[in-house]
C-alpha cells in the first residue's frame, strides 16, 4: 500500500506540474455592458500542454472618464514587461498577477529598466520632461535632471500650426532653430485626422522622418544632420490604396530601419543611406508574414515554410516561442469583420479556431508560470 501510495504521490505531482507549463495569450475585449465608458475586458487564453484550456478574465477597465482618455488598451501597441506588467500606449501600468490598474497616467512610454518604467511627457502646461513609475514602490516621479535622455537624440518637433509644417530644434537654454521651412504636409485625408509624424534616431545628432506630400498618397524619407544642419532624401514612398495613412519608423533586425506606410514596408539602411520596400515582415527568428494583403488574405511562414494565408491586421499578429496569434477577419469590399481568434500551435503545425467576441487589441504573450 505505501509503495502504490508512493507511486499516486509521484504521479500527481508530475502531472500538477505538467498542467502548469505552459503560456497565455492576453487579449483586450470591448465590454459590450459599459458602452457609456469604453469600458474593455483584459483576459488571459491560456494553453497548457500544447492544448487550448479556456479562458480567464484578469480586470475590466474604463476607457474614459469625465470626457478624457483613461485606461485605454485598445488605442495602440501594448507592451509586456516581466511577463506581468500591461504598459499600455498611453502610458498607463496594469498589473495582471495582482489584477489592478497601478498608474493611470498618460505619457509615451520610451522603455523599461529593471524595475523602473519610463515615460517621456509633453504636457501643455508643466512643458516636456521625463518621468518613471517604480514597479515595487508604485510611486511616480518626475526626472528632474535637465540632462537626462532615456534615448538617444535632441529636442525636435514639428510646428504643425500650418502647411507645410516646419521643422525646429530647441537646443539647451538656447532659442529655438528653424531646421526646415518646408518639412512636409502631414498628409491631408478624408479617412480621418492627421497621423503623427515619428522621428527616428540614428544617434545623438542624426535622425529620420517621413516628409509627406500634401496628400496621404506619397513622401520621402529624409535624413538630417543637426551638426551639419544638413538633410538627405533617401527614398520615396506611394501608396493609392483608400486605408487611413500610417506612418512609423521601427528599430528592425541586422541593423536596418523599418518604415511603415499603409499597408507598405521599407527597409532603411542608415548607413549605406539606401531603402527598399519589402513584401515580408520579419516578426522574429521564426516567423514571418505578407505585408500587403490579397484577396485571399496575408501568408504566414514558419521557418520559410508557408503556413497558410488569413484575412487579419499585421498588428493584431503576436508570437512566442510555441505560438502564433491572429484576429481573423471576413473582407467584403471595403468593409472587414473579425471571425473570432486562429493560433498556430507548433508542435502540432496546426491553426485552431478560438471563438472570441471583439478583439479591441491582441496585446501578446507571457508563460503561464508568471501569473
Amino acid at each position: 500500500m505505501n509503495y502504490l501510495l508512493y507511486i499516486f504521490l509521484c504521479v500527481s505531482v508530475f502531472g500538477f506540474s505538467q498542467s502548469n507549463t505552459g503560456e497565455s495569450l492576453i487579449v483586450v475585449h470591448y465590454d459590450e455592458s459599459n458602452k457609456a465608458n469604453l469600458g474593455q475586458l483584459i483576459y488571459r487564453y491560456n494553453f497548457v500542454n500544447n492544448v487550448y484550456a479556456g479562458r480567464e478574465q484578469i480586470i475590466s477597465v474604463n476607457g474614459r472618464k469625465d470626457n478624457k482618455d483613461y485606461i485605454r488598451c485598445d488605442k495602440g501597441e501594448n507592451t509586456l514587461y516581466q511577463d506581468r506588467y500591461l504598459i499600455s500606449a498611453i502610458g498607463n501600468v496594469i498589473d495582471l498577477k495582482e489584477k489592478k490598474v497601478l498608474h493611470d497616467g498618460s505619457a509615451k512610454l520610451v522603455r523599461c529598466s529593471n524595475d523602473s518604467v519610463i515615460f517621456y511627457v509633453n504636457d501643455i502646461f508643466k512643458g516636456k520632461y521625463y518621468s518613471f513609475f517604480d514597479l515595487t514602490t508604485h510611486m511616480y516621479s518626475e526626472i528632474k535632471s535637465l540632462t537626462f535622455r532615456a534615448i538617444p537624440g535632441q529636442d525636435v518637433e514639428f510646428d504643425q500650426s500650418k502647411s507645410p509644417y516646419k521643422l525646429e530644434y530647441f537646443p539647451e537654454g538656447k532659442p529655438k532653430v528653424l531646421l526646415m521651412a518646408d518639412a512636409g504636409h502631414g498628409g491631408v485625408t478624408s479617412m480621418g485626422k492627421k497621423a503623427n509624424i515619428p522621428i527616428y534616431w540614428i544617434n545623438h545628432n542624426t535622425f529620420l522622418f517621413p516628409n509627406i506630400k500634401i496628400t496621404d498618397l506619397e513622401g520621402t524619407i529624409v535624413k538630417y544632420d543637426l551638426l551639419t544642419k544638413t538633410s538627405k532624401v533617401l527614398g520615396t514612398f506611394n501608396s493609392t490604396q483608400k486605408v487611413p495613412a500610417t506612418y512609423k519608423l521601427n528599430k528592425g533586425s541586422n541593423g536596418l530601419i523599418e518604415f511603415y506606410f499603409k499597408e507598405k514596408l521599407f527597409l532603411i539602411n542608415p548607413v549605406k543611406e539606401t531603402m527598399l520596400q519589402s513584401n515580408f515582415q520579419e516578426v522574429d527568428a521564426n516567423f514571418s508574414i505578407e505585408v500587403e494583403a490579397k484577396s485571399t488574405g496575408r501568408s504566414v511562414y514558419y521557418k520559410g515554410k508557408d503556413i497558410g494565408k488569413n484575412h487579419f491586421q499585421l498588428y493584431n499578429f503576436k508570437t512566442s516561442a510555441n505560438y502564433a496569434a491572429i484576429v481573423k477577419e471576413i473582407v467584403m469590399g471595403d468593409e472587414s469583420y473579425q471571425q473570432g481568434m486562429s493560433v498556430f500551435n507548433i508542435s502540432k503545425m496546426k491553426w485552431e479556431s478560438i471563438d472570441a467576441e471583439e478583439v479591441a487589441n491582441l496585446v501578446g504573450w507571457i508563460k503561464n508560470s508568471k501569473l
